[in-house]
């Protein structure tokens, strides 16, 4: 009795493997549409419902889908919300893929003006969802420029000028018909968009390795710690961040021997030297607690470890921060 109630449950299977599909015709479909869609050619759509010439079909219309044991394909897209200062090769660019690929799954026509607001279709590739994680670590800021106006001027020569939307200048300096500039007057200029690091929590630097800090030398007034360690010890992130710099610099740091810089949120650094072995890269993104490297020995420190700072840039000045008085 089991194996006949078995033999029947595979049988059933192999017939909806192999059972046509019933699809209602939408507004705006056509049969290269709809071909597209499941994974068959136009001319088994037609042969399936005994369509004839000129091959028109209407909203409500019913058509059978011959599958012919076709997987069905599932949805290779996602929606995406068009924001101020977007374009195409911007969001072809975040999502990793191409124009070209955006213009056909949106139909879009010449000459392919998308709006804030717009809701786009983009490849929906596991690739994305690594590309995703990434930017949930970055906001977008406004960048500006300053711009004083001159005899003869106008908001179109301006914007002409600086390549932006007049629409754009009268938004951000709040101007009033009908747009009258005076020689003199100061305009602030939006060109673009920046991305900066951003934390969903409050910044907590963590030791970057365990090992004893060295007293001495910050009593020789280096404004950082040096942690003693064994050689080739696992040297830490001690926040998130994205790495600004891996390698050697024989002209600024060339004491410091291999040393990694990793920028964090609200301009935060962290300085790791005395590296053994790097194993990070400019631009990764990393988060606190990845290993950036091993512990080395140096002849300039005449220690094994690592030498570790912590600096804050504000108003482009670097102000150095006891690496004690913060880490956790």
């Amino acid at each position: 009795m089991k194996i006949l109630l078995f033999c029947i449950s595979l049988l059933m299977l192999a017939i909806s493997a192999f059972a046509d599909v019933t699809y209602t015709v939408k507004r705006g479909d056509n049969l290269g549409k709809i071909a597209k869609r499941y994974g068959v050619s136009v001319r088994e759509i037609i042969r399936a419902n005994n369509l004839r010439k000129p091959y028109i079909i209407r909203p409500g219309q019913k058509l059978r889908i011959p599958t012919k044991g076709r997987v069905s394909k599932k949805k290779t897209y996602i929606y995406y919300r068009v924001k101020r200062g977007d374009s195409l090769a911007k969001i072809a660019k975040r999502f990793n893929t191409s124009v070209k690929k955006l213009i056909a799954l949106n139909n879009l026509k010449k000459p392919y003006t998308i709006r804030p607001g717009q809701r786009l279709k983009v490849p929906s590739a596991k690739s994305y969802s690594r590309r995703r994680r990434r930017l949930s670590l970055f906001s977008k800021v406004p960048v500006y420029r300053y711009y004083r106006v001159k005899r003869g001027d106008s908001v179109f020569k301006i914007a002409k000028r600086f390549k932006v939307s007049s629409r754009t200048i009268i938004r951000e300096n709040k101007l009033r018909k009908p747009y009258i500039l005076r020689p003199g007057q100061r305009l602030k200029i939006l060109v673009g968009y920046r991305d900066v690091l951003k934390l969903n929590r409050p910044i907590q630097f963590r030791f970057p390795l365990d090992g004893r800090v060295d007293p001495t030398v910050r009593e020789k007034g280096y404004p950082g710690i040096f942690i003693l360690s064994h050689p080739g010890t696992k040297v830490k992130a001690a926040e998130t961040g994205i790495v600004k710099f891996a390698g050697k610099d024989e002209h600024f740091l060339k004491t410091y021997g291999n040393v990694v810089v990793i920028e964090h949120p609200e301009g935060y650094q962290t300085v790791y030297s005395n590296l053994d072995r790097i194993l990070v890269r400019p631009k990764q993104i990393v988060k606190r607690g990845t290993v950036i490297g091993t512990a080395g020995v140096s002849g300039d420190w005449g220690k094994s470890g690592i030498y570790f700072e912590i600096n804050k840039v504000y108003n482009r000045k670097v102000y150095q921060i006891n690496p004690l008085e913060v880490l956790k």
